[in-house]
């Protein structure tokens, strides 16, 4: 399995049962390592099919941030119809938000990054290959990432401006898959697990954010007794757009936003998918976050290593009450 059992000598990559396909291996902090700093270890030693092998890895760590920001940027302009929006003037919005993020085909892009991936592993393999190329096939990314995040962040403020602040909460919750949630209840599946699980995924939708001082994926892991914690300096997604103060934040505060002000509009749904509906649906947080909160912030996520060691404070900033206390589950 991933996770932090299997030893610093294993293979780079590992069939992982939970999600059903290949992972990182190694221990956490092993795996909080950017996967291109990984490649560069595998091509320094002349582990050339293990280079490859995480080559080939770079899309399937980015693919479910390529179909959330797709999905995010077809269903919120049609909220905002269902909601009473002329559909002609959120056309012209939409129309000027695509010409701000550069007017890039994301499918496209996306088809491109996947072939230069798999192009790049090849050529890695043969010894045709090395770092350069390997960056050239993240710039490849990079360049519908981002643009794909600013269009996504330009939609969350459209709405602010429609709908209003207060409102931002219900659009996340309708946004995300936040049943996906319901495997981490402790009557569902046993908490080391969901743990597991929380942790992986975590570390590789961060790597494929490129977030970071270098941007690279940089992740700082510290390892506390009651949980793991994972530092972004910036993240690559929300805390970019919080660091270029692109967008909206919040005035006032709301539970959805860790009743806290300044919290940018798009990291709200980190709030809403990982610790404010969990709390509701299945009783804990996923993960405990800590939001940038003005530009130049880190940001931080923590996964408790039992839910009963989640602080009563996590509930409350959220506006919930705490659990009442009983064994580790």
């Amino acid at each position: 399995m991933a996770g932090g059992s299997l030893t610093a000598s294993a293979a780079e990559l590992v069939v992982w049962g939970p999600i059903g396909r290949a992972a990182r291996a190694g221990s956490w902090r092993r795996q909080a390592e950017p996967t291109l700093d990984r490649i560069d270890a595998a091509l320094g030693e002349g582990r050339r099919e293990d280079a490859a092998a995480l080559v080939r890895h770079l899309p399937v760590e980015a693919r479910e941030i390529h179909q959330l920001l797709s999905d995010w940027c077809a269903r919120i302009p049609e909220i905002l119809v269902r909601e009473g929006a002329d559909r002609a003037a959120v056309e012209a919005k939409g129309a000027g938000l695509r010409a701000g993020a550069g007017a890039v085909d994301f499918d496209a892009a996306w088809r491109e990054f996947e072939r230069r991936a798999e192009e790049t592993a090849d050529r890695v393999r043969a010894g045709e290959a090395g770092s350069q190329e390997v960056a050239g096939v993240v710039a490849s990314w990079l360049a519908g990432h981002d643009p794909h995040l600013i269009l996504t962040a330009g939609w969350v403020d459209a709405a602010v401006a429609e709908l209003g602040e207060a409102r931002l909460g219900e659009l996340w919750a309708e946004l995300q898959p936040i049943e996906a949630y319901d495997r981490y209840d402790v009557a569902v599946n046993p908490w080391r697990e969901s743990f597991e699980r929380l942790m992986q995924i975590a570390l590789e939708g961060m790597h494929a954010h490129y977030g970071g001082p270098r941007r690279r994926g940089e992740i700082e892991l510290i390892e506390h007794p009651d949980r793991i914690e994972m530092r972004f300096d910036p993240c690559g997604s929300g805390g970019r757009v919080r660091n270029q103060e692109l967008y909206g934040v919040t005035s006032e505060r709301y539970p959805f936003a860790w009743n806290e002000l300044g919290i940018c509009h798009y990291c709200i749904h980190c709030c809403v998918l990982q610790q404010l509906e969990p709390i509701r649906r299945i009783g804990h947080p996923g993960r405990v976050i800590e939001p940038p909160r003005k530009p130049g912030d880190e940001c931080s996520w923590s996964v408790y290593r039992d839910p009963s060691l989640v602080p009563d404070e996590a509930y409350e900033r959220v506006g919930e009450k705490p659990p009442r206390r009983g064994e580790p589950g």
